[in-house]
């Protein structure tokens, strides 16, 4: 399962994504003008096989490199953007990277020059990561914990704290509000490492709803604070924080198709859901409906910008499109056939207000496309053959940095 900032993630993933200022009732809504990029971005990549995690400052155009215990790990930042955590499931390690610029409200505050937190968890196949609520919170398959860790506690303790929460399987969790946890649970009424049903607990482990809706398998999930969506082949669970628990059927057009990646889009204020062989899709909590964005369904890759309010679209041909997550229009759309070859590893994708970045394992490469246009702006050669691809940092005017 994959880490939501949806936040995305944003606390729940739905603390995930910030708006640097609001808009004065005579702004347009046009595209913000992609001129260049906030010098308090920065992007976190992770290597296919060596250690080497390298820092980028694109709008600078200067690179850092530091050394992960392991090689080949996935990376996710936090919604205000000082952290990352390097996941290693493999090792059984997730380690912590502070980037020095942490976004707060309106403004920005730097905190000091990049380098690794003291905090490591060696929690059993850590799968899950969410970050929310100034929280790390990491689910680990290899027996069903959850590990914890407040962020202003990152240089400060060696470990997380960490909750049973029952039977290894492979799940995941989402934080809510009132603090507690909604957590898959494994009932083994269906054969696999998915679970089937979703419990609420607290920081120190104990039920406080006990699991509901039973489904024949669930993977994916997201939230926004007061409401998570789990992915499901039963149909869309949706688990309220007060316990409440309902299911949204998929159409009959679906056959056994279902929604197994599941997306918060925090400032679209829109649930999404993705798989592979199926498409995209919009979930509407109030009127309980699904409805597809774009036409592919041969997806090599879904993401979500950082402010949540674009949906970003790779098909397995090469084509990247962008759609606005809170409608469905699409906003531009490109073949990168010509410029990099998705056929021999498939890229990852990060997206700040105005450009797209885009990893090219082969060539050692991570290219930087106008948002808007989907052109050419800028290409980074890095070492290795970078992996996964992290935003992090603030995507903020200079005038915001303190």
């Amino acid at each position: 399962m994959k880490f939501k900032f949806i936040y995305p993630f944003a606390a729940v993933l739905a603390a995930s994504i910030f708006s640097s200022c609001d808009k004065n009732d005579n702004e347009s809504d046009a595209p913000i003008e992609a001129k260049e990029e906030s010098s308090f971005t920065r992007l976190l990549v992770t290597d296919k096989t060596s250690n080497t995690v390298t820092l980028l400052n694109p709008a600078k155009n200067e690179q850092s490199t530091f050394q992960s215990t392991y090689g080949g790990s996935t990376v996710y930042a936090t919604p205000a953007g000082r952290w990352a955590t390097v996941v290693n499931s493999t090792n059984n390690l997730v380690e912590f990277f502070d980037t020095g610029i942490e976004l707060h409200d309106d403004h920005v505050h730097i905190k000091g020059t990049p380098k690794w937190g003291l905090t490591k968890s060696a929690g059993a196949k850590p799968s899950h990561v969410l970050a929310s609520h100034n929280k790390v919170s990491i689910f680990n398959d290899g027996d069903a914990s959850i590990s914890y860790v407040e962020e202003d506690k990152l240089h400060t303790v060696p470990a997380p704290s960490a909750i049973a929460t029952g039977a290894a399987h492979h799940g995941a969790m989402i934080l809510f509000d009132n603090g507690s946890y909604a957590v898959t649970h494994k009932n083994n009424t269906v054969a696999g490492s998915l679970p089937e049903q979703v419990k609420l607990v607290n920081t120190q482990g104990a039920v406080v709803s006990a699991p509901g809706v039973a489904t024949q398998g669930i993977h994916g999930d997201a939230g926004d604070g007061q409401q998570a969506v789990f992915g499901s082949s039963s149909g869309l669970l949706v688990v309220k924080q007060t316990g409440e628990q309902r299911l949204i059927p998929y159409p009959a057009s679906a056959g056994s198709n279902w929604l197994s990646t599941i997306y918060y889009a925090q400032k679209a204020r829109t649930f999404l859901g993705s798989r592979a062989g199926y498409g995209v899709f919009r979930i509407d909590l109030t009127t309980n409906t699904i409805t597809q964005i774009g036409t592919s369904t041969k997806l090599a890759r879904v993401a979500l910008d950082q402010e949540g309010e674009h949906l970003l679209v790779l098909d397995e041909d090469g084509t990247l499109t962008v759609f606005d997550a809170a409608t469905g229009a699409q906003k531009a759309s490109r073949s990168l056939t010509g410029l990099l070859d998705t056929k021999a590893a498939t890229p990852y994708l990060a997206a700040s207000r105005r450009f797209v970045y885009i990893t090219n394992a082969p060539q050692g490469k991570v290219h930087m496309l106008n948002k808007n246009t989907l052109a050419d702006q800028q290409t980074f050669t890095v070492p290795g053959e970078p992996l996964r691809i992290a935003f992090a940092g603030a995507d903020a005017s200079d005038e915001d940095g303190h």
